[in-house]
Formats: C-alpha cells, structure tokens, sequence
C-alpha cells in the first residue's frame, strides 16, 4: 500500500498561508502530498505554477488541484456551462504547469432533471472536456468527485459509470461525501468492492481521495469537522483499513478543519494498518 497523506491547502501552521510555504510545511510535518485550491477561482500565472512545480519537486511533495467551487455543467444556462468549462480547463493548464496529476472538481447540480438525463450530459461535457485537454497537451487526469449533497450530481455509481465509459477520467473518492450522502449507512469496503469489479485493480493503484470528518442532514452534507468533534460518526479507522485491505494506492488528501492534525492522525492509522 502506497498512500500519500497530505491536506486540502496549506497547513493551517504553514508560515504563510500560500502554496509555497504550505509545501515547506508539508515535508517539515513528515507528510508527503498538498492539493492547491482553486476553490475561488483560478488565480496563478503561469510562471507562478512553473515555480511552484519546481519547488514541490525540490521538496518532494506530490501536487493535486481542486478546481473552483462555481462549476455546473448542468446549468439551464449555457453561459454558466461554457463558464465552468473553462474554470476546468484554467485549473488543467495549471496542474499541468505544476505537476499535479489529478485535477479534481464537482461537476455540478441535477438542476430538476432526473439523474439520467443529467447523467448524458455530465457524460458528453466531460468527454468533451478529455478531448480539449488532450488536444492541448495537459499532462493531467480530469477527476470528478462524489459529491454530498443529494442535489448534487456525484454519487459513487455515477462516478463510477462515468469513469467506465471514459477510460482517461479519474475519480476522486471522498469518503466524507459519501457518507454524509447516504446518511451514514454506508459500507466503505462494499464501495472499493464496485470500483473494482466495474473499473479493475490497477484503478486503485491511481486513486485520489478526501476524508474528514462530516455533519449531515437528511439533504446531505452540512459542513466538514474534526475527527474528534461529538457530531463526526466518521471514524478514520475504518478508511484506513479499507485502504489496507484493497492495498490502494494515491494521494489521501484532508479536508479537516484542523487539517494537519488529522492528516497526521490518518498517516499514522495507516502506518499501523
């Protein structure tokens, strides 16, 4: 089992709360992977991302990126489609300018149409969205993520589904979404049990996952929180020994509100795992 910990951003202890300081940090914690959030839009240059890059290679922490939170390529609204689809495609050539594999986004809401007729059109933006990326030479993975809201368009299956009908995509996995979605009565090794009947082993030797603790109502996910907050019924334990029982391989980024903190609780579930 090879899995990168790291956090959602700079650690909150980082010297500055920026990219560069946060992959200083990162290896200062002893942990090996940062994802750089672009949840508010798309605000690096380009000769920002190349430097970053070569700071993350000089200190050996592997990148990721989370694409802005204002995406939905279900919108009734064709702006907001070709919006979103750049806001993808400007965290793409970002990712890869730095070196981060997996760009990682939620692909937006039903917007009142059932979930199989938004299915084909997450389905054909997305394909779309593969074919741009290829076509401009971005060394990257598109990596749609399971989403917490029951509004939200994300659950495992579709993801899943999207993924089998284009070989090229990723799935990032979080296990906080998940469970917040299906109300905590989930069971995580039945999940890895359909990725891998529907997608083979070797996707789970390239997986890129979130986890955190999670507060729910009957609509979904409400807000992340510690491992150790009264309201999480998450427990970490049980991510850290599906991950060990599928011998999964990636990046397991922390989206805690104490973020290093429970980074580094995981990192050492796992070690002992």
């Amino acid at each position: 089992m090879k899995i990168l910990v790291g956090t959602g951003g700079a650690p909150i202890s980082s010297r500055e709360r920026n990219n560069f300081s946060g992959v200083e940090r990162i290896r200062e914690l002893g942990l090996d992977a940062m994802e750089v959030e672009f949840t508010y839009g798309v605000r690096m240059g380009k000769e920002t991302a190349e430097q970053l890059g070569e700071h993350a290679r000089k200190f050996n922490v592997s990148l990721s990126v989370h694409g802005p939170y204002y995406i939905n390529l279900n919108s009734k609204e064709a702006k907001k489609i070709k919006d979103s689809e750049q806001r993808i495609l400007d965290t793409a050539e970002k990712a890869h300018l730095f070196g981060g594999d997996k760009v990682v986004f939620h692909p937006g809401f039903y917007s009142g149409r059932s979930s199989e007729d938004a299915f084909q059109t997450f389905y054909q933006e997305i394909n779309d969205l593969l074919e741009i990326v290829e076509e401009r030479g971005f060394n990257v993975h598109l990596s749609p993520e399971t989403t917490g809201k029951k509004s939200q368009f994300g659950s495992l299956d579709e993801i899943i589904e999207l993924c089998r009908r284009l070989p090229d995509l990723r799935m990032t996995i979080d296990f906080a979404h998940l469970f917040a979605r299906e109300q905590g009565n989930i069971d995580f090794h039945k999940c890895l049990e359909k990725i891998e009947n529907n997608l083979g082993t070797e996707f789970l030797k390239d997986m890129h996952m979130h986890f955190s603790g999670i507060e729910y109502t009957d609509k979904g996910e409400r807000r992340h929180l510690t491992a150790d907050d009264p309201k999480n019924h998450l427990k970490y334990e049980d991510i850290a020994a599906v991950l060990r029982d599928f011998d999964v391989h990636g990046n397991l980024i922390c989206e805690s509100p104490n973020l290093e903190v429970d980074a580094l609780k995981m990192k050492k579930l796992l070690e002992i795992a």
